[in-house]
């Protein structure tokens, strides 16, 4: 998972953090079905834990296109017959459920989809974090090939003070953040100013 303990740049294992913040997750997911993702359209998925719910909201979509490296997110899916699936190659992690490295990013370079859905462990109003260098290297890589990205973060990532030092971009780089709860209204205010469409329960 790509959620860190409070004031620290320690990333967790996979399964702890598939099992935190898990109606947060779903409540991202189903957004993201119903207000992101269209009918054949192509996208990638990153290795993250929010993204790995997303096949349970996807069964209305029809056709489409799915480039991952998240394994928990291929093995959800693999039964959809309303998705394509094209799983990356690359180097497996202990505990991560994540396909990484070079091999990864090379195969990312085959793709050009519509968008690029990613998580971060942490944002404020100048961009997005993480704290593993790795699934850095695949988020970035995926936003560049896409035409497209939207970032994907629950409340609780939203921070003042970042404890994250690799920044995967600043805003706007991505045109559309999807959470869990209505954000601060500076951050919003913010947002709006810069062309990012922010959306959350009972948004516009």
């Amino acid at each position: 998972m790509v959620s860190l303990l409070e004031n620290t740049n320690i990333e967790f294992a996979s399964p702890f953090r598939y099992r935190t913040h898990v109606e947060e997750k779903k409540v991202i997911c189903r957004l993201l079905a119903r207000r992101v993702i269209k009918d054949n359209q192509a996208l990638f998925i990153d290795p993250s834990t929010t993204t790995a719910y997303l096949p349970n909201y996807l069964s209305e979509r029809q056709n489409v296109k799915v480039i991952t490296d998240n394994l928990q997110f291929a093995i959800a899916a693999n039964q959809m017959t309303n998705l394509n699936l094209f799983l990356t190659g690359g180097s497996l992690r202990p505990n991560s459920n994540s396909l990484l490295g070079n091999h990864t990013i090379q195969d990312i370079a085959m793709f050009r989809p519509q968008l690029a859905i990613v998580s971060c462990s942490t944002l404020d109003n100048t961009g997005a974090y993480i704290a593993d260098m790795d699934q850095a290297d695949v988020k970035i890589a995926m936003m560049k090939s896409a035409r497209e990205s939207i970032l994907v973060a629950d409340h609780t990532k939203f921070q003042s003070v970042n404890s994250d030092y690799i920044r995967l971009a600043s805003f706007p780089a991505w045109s559309t953040i999807v959470t869990d709860r209505a954000p601060k209204d500076q951050f919003l205010k913010h947002m709006a100013a810069l062309g990012v469409k922010v959306i959350y329960p009972g948004s516009k």
